[in-house]
């Protein structure tokens, strides 16, 4: 059975800007593919999705300020509702 997840960041991460989607709406991501790319300011990072689904939404646009715990898009998952661990940044490079 289907479920919908937010796509966030962990609550103890830094304030980002939005720089770009890498997956279109409407497209399949696996667990652990890029989907966008954030930066502090001095340096870019991508964020992963912590779950496989369909990317039905993006909340954010390039030059959106990104304060932790907000959400970046909206996946619908397969499988049983459970809890989804939000994304660790990682740097690029």
């Amino acid at each position: 059975m289907p479920f919908l997840y937010e796509l966030t960041l962990t609550p103890d991460e830094k304030h980002y800007t939005f720089v770009q989607q890498l997956i279109p709406t409407g497209t399949l991501v696996a667990t652990g593919q890029p989907v966008a790319t954030l930066t502090d300011g001095t340096t870019e990072y991508h964020v992963p999705a912590p779950r496989q689904g369909l990317l039905v939404e993006w909340h954010v646009h390039h030059g959106d300020p990104i304060p932790p715990n907000h959400p970046l898009a909206r996946i619908v998952a397969e499988g049983e509702p459970t809890p989804v661990p939000a994304a660790i940044p990682y740097r690029l490079g």
